[in-house]
């Protein structure tokens, strides 16, 4: 996992310039770790809005709202509160003369609100004006996932061991939000034992879902909709939510992608384990699907996961369906 740029900060810093009371008007955060940015949001509007966010909360998306719309929220004046919040998702995906409107406004923010840029991690945004703008890096390297690990289990009131971190990561990849919600459910399990074992994750958490994904990318390799929809509903009856099991299948194909590149480097097998940081088990699964895809592949699947997550996160449909639609239009790509 990359470090952040050095002229970002990260969201230990951001966080000791909460203690500090440090708000920007203007913050634009980027990352792989949507779980941290949710978290540092909802501590901003505790520190911005406290219990006024119904009036003083705004959230936007950069392709489906105006820079107008923005910068009108942004520059109305706080109700019932000192600050107003405004946050701004896919940011990066406004055109391009309705982020020259934002970077006006950014010249000379409002002392009232802060506003909030999300953008995806590889992209920035093209400003002229930024001076009033903290970039925050939202992603973490191998020791600060392990980190995280054990804090959150700490909040849950439980300990975790190194083994038990490890199996968790290589049943369900390295999103925070994903190993939140795994640890809540190993948290009930182990009761007032209080510590969570590589045992306890191998337990609770499905011990098919590999298999269950793996039926799923290659039943999309193969544009066989019977076999994917199958799979589909294999991972249905382990009752995670659609978002979930779409944010599985991303890592997946994100896994496929760096393995891909290794794999075409000639790397050992035992480096590429570690820097996939997953297990044996689960690279042989994912070896076999590196095969199976094309990069241009990967990156149309790519695309089309992105629409979906966007659907099934602002769609009123319901969200299985939404899923389904989504599968099979990724079998009907090659």
């Amino acid at each position: 996992m990359k470090k952040p740029r050095s002229y970002k900060i990260n969201y230990t810093e951001l966080y000791k310039r909460f203690s500090r009371n440090e708000i920007s008007p203007v913050y634009i955060f980027s990352g792989d770790q949507a779980y941290l940015m949710d978290e540092a949001i909802s501590e901003l509007k505790k520190i911005t809005v406290g219990a006024s966010s119904d009036f003083n909360f705004s959230l936007f998306y950069g392709d489906s709202n105006s820079a107008r719309e923005i910068i009108i929220s942004a520059k109305t004046y706080p109700m019932l509160s000192r600050m107003r919040l405004v946050v701004v998702k896919n940011a990066d995906r406004l055109p391009e003369n309705e982020i020259k409107s934002i970077d006006s406004y950014i010249s000379s923010p409002s002392p009232s609100t802060c506003l909030i840029l999300i953008v995806e991690e590889e992209k920035d945004l093209t400003l002229e004006n930024k001076k009033s703008v903290l970039y925050v890096d939202f992603i973490l390297d191998t020791k600060e996932i392990y980190q995280q690990i054990t804090l959150e289990a700490k909040k849950l009131g439980c300990e975790i061991t190194k083994e038990a971190s490890e199996t968790l990561i290589s049943l369900v990849g390295e999103n925070l939000q994903d190993i939140h919600r795994e640890l809540e459910k190993l948290a009930l399990f182990v009761g007032n034992k209080n510590k969570i074992s590589a045992e306890n994750v191998e337990r609770l958490t499905e011990k098919e879902q590999f298999k269950d994904v793996f039926q799923l990318v290659n039943a999309i390799a193969e544009k066989n909709k019977k076999k994917a929809l199958n799979a589909l509903l294999d991972l249905e009856a382990t009752k995670e939510e659609p978002l979930v099991i779409l944010n599985k299948i991303s890592w997946r194909f994100r896994s496929i992608w760096r393995a891909k590149e290794l794999i075409d480097k000639n790397m050992p097998q035992d480096v590429i384990i570690k820097q996939l940081r997953t297990s044996s088990k689960a690279f042989y699964y994912i070896r076999q699907e590196a095969r199976n895809f094309s990069y241009e592949d990967i990156k149309r699947i790519s695309s089309i996961l992105y629409l979906g997550d966007r659907m099934l996160k602002t769609a009123h449909i319901p969200k299985n369906l939404t899923l389904t639609k989504l599968v099979l239009e990724l079998c009907s790509l090659f």
